[in-house]
């Protein structure tokens, strides 16, 4: 009885991620082109953040997707930006996110029509070893109070012992961002990471057990 107790207790001190508190945001690429980098930054932060398409994808054209955005109070303002494969670039400062209306955002070859900034990337990979599958990866600024949006998009999720890669926007100096990863049972895992472009491009982190946010 003890044991039962004591497993109880434990269990509902692990902090519950509630996913009504998800707004959505739905991106239609229309230039006739491929989008290869969507950024999707909180507005308070001076960095640009992670690539929210992936590593290894583009979105073609005609071609709609759409993401869970986190944020603080009941709206908040986005910078956005995307690229396409002939180096254009499509970008929106200050994008309104609120409350209880779903956003979308419509990216024309008519508005590609700026180069892309020569900015630096680095990959990262994201190891889920929590022995459950993962529903949600926020990575967000550490100058930020939003976490942002959600990487995997509507649609996808990570296995235990798979992996999901994206890409980074980096300067000169080394940033340090905010991780927080959502299971199946809507506990969170969360950690904080340190990109330093000047030491390497390419950087592996995991989400452990150990990484499981405890309630104070």
């Amino acid at each position: 009885m003890a044991a039962v107790l004591f497993a109880a207790v434990s269990a509902a001190s692990v902090s519950a991620f509630n996913p009504d508190e998800l707004n959505k945001i739905t991106f239609q690429n229309t230039t006739g082109g491929k989008i290869e980098m969507i950024f999707l930054s909180p507005g308070d932060s001076q960095f640009w953040g992670p690539d929210i398409i992936g590593a290894d994808y583009f979105l073609k054209n005609g071609a709609t997707i759409g993401y869970y955005v986190h944020y603080p109070d009941k709206s908040f303002k986005f910078d956005i930006m995307a690229t396409d494969d002939n180096g254009n670039k499509f970008e929106v400062r200050d994008f309104q996110m609120t409350d209880g209306s779903e956003a979308s955002v419509k990216i024309t070859s008519r508005s590609l029509n700026s180069a892309a900034p020569d900015f630096a990337l680095a990959t990262v990979h994201i190891d889920n070893n929590t022995g459950h599958e993962v529903q949600y990866l926020f990575v967000s600024p550490s100058d930020s109070d939003a976490w942002g949006v959600d990487l995997l998009d509507e649609e996808t999720t990570v296995a235990d012992g798979d992996t999901h890669s994206f890409v980074l926007a980096v300067g000169k100096d080394k940033v340090k961002y905010n991780l927080m990863a959502v299971d199946d049972n809507n506990d969170e895992y969360q950690f904080n990471m340190t990109i330093d472009p000047k030491a390497k491009k390419e950087f592996t982190w995991a989400i452990e057990p150990g990484d499981l946010k405890k309630d104070k």
